[in-house]
């Protein structure tokens, strides 16, 4: 494992800047057993180099919209794209995942998530709305398979010893419902390995 490096679209995440993103954020009052399990990682991580994200900092990254930094957009930008995804998500519905096992990666240790069907089909919404309000050049960040990361790496370590001992948190699963998706204005510390924001809007499925 190695340290994290944030960005945006293909490049470096320039110090300073927000980003507009659309989040799946746990609702944890509502799903304990994630918590329990989120604490239980954490617990067990805490003797490797890695800065552990808090409750409420929890989240699955939809879409990074790329196509300029957060503050370079207007109030009707950012009107306009919340209206396009309430618009375009209206109806999906509400759904079931189940979060983990819990994985070391090259850079951080996040939790896979399943089935992918729902999520997957979600998130393709919101690329194909980010992609028609914005243009091209806002779906330049892949997010990958989708996961919600607990630790970023802010050093070197063995994920041999990591996924050892994240083996042994039990239960090793937990139950998430994504019933809403968040539209957020995202600041990261490139240093400190640190994920927070402000939201915008709630937008329910």
């Amino acid at each position: 494992m190695k340290p994290f490096a944030f960005r945006h679209g293909t490049g470096k995440w320039p110090a300073g800047e927000t980003l507009l993103h659309v989040y799946a954020i746990p609702d944890l009052a509502r799903n304990p057993e994630l918590a329990k399990l989120a604490q239980g990682c954490r617990d067990a991580l805490a003797p490797y180099p890695l800065t552990m994200v808090e409750d409420r900092w929890l989240h699955m990254t939809l879409m990074q919209i790329a196509d300029k930094f957060g503050a370079r957009y207007s109030a009707a930008e950012r009107a306009e794209l919340a209206a396009a995804l309430r618009s375009d998500l209206a109806g999906f519905g509400a759904f079931d995942l189940t979060i983990g096992s819990c994985l070391a990666q090259n850079t951080v240790v996040m939790f896979d998530v399943h089935p992918d069907e729902r999520i997957g089909a979600l998130a393709k919404r919101v690329h194909d709305t980010v992609g028609r309000v914005r243009g091209a050049g806002a779906l330049a960040y892949d997010a990958g398979i989708p996961h919600m990361t607990i630790g970023y790496a802010n050093g070197e370590a063995d994920n041999a010893d990591i996924q050892r001992d994240l083996r042994r948190v039990r239960p090793g699963h937990a139950v998430m419902t994504i019933a809403a998706v968040q539209f957020v204005e995202v600041t990261v510390d490139a240093d400190a390995k640190t994920v927070t924001w402000s939201l915008l809007e709630t937008i329910p499925l």
